[in-house]
């Protein structure tokens, strides 16, 4: 997918440079980081027939292995905004 394309489905990244994070709030930038990401690095490893599914997998994964301790708590702030699919909270939180 097109980078462009895939920046108008984050929450959070809006294309800034990685030293241009606009939150100070953890989970926040946290997830900021997550989807600047995959974004920058992964972009061609999503897929044309569910973008939205495939960004908010890889989210999921990164906040997790990055934040093994803590990461339900910035998942759960994801949830809010982000709507994910069941399955993919499933995965994360059983």
């Amino acid at each position: 997918m097109d980078r462009q394309e895939l920046i108008s489905l984050c929450h959070y990244y809006d294309g800034e440079d990685e030293d241009k994070c606009p939150f100070t709030d953890t989970p926040k930038a946290r997830l900021w980081m997550a989807e600047m990401m995959v974004c920058t690095h992964f972009a061609d490893s999503i897929g044309k027939d569910n973008p939205i599914d495939d960004l908010h997998d890889m989210v999921f994964a990164y906040v997790s292995k990055w934040d093994p301790y803590t990461f339900r708590d910035t998942l759960d702030e994801y949830i809010k905004v982000a709507n994910p699919k069941q399955s993919i909270i499933a995965t994360y939180y059983n």
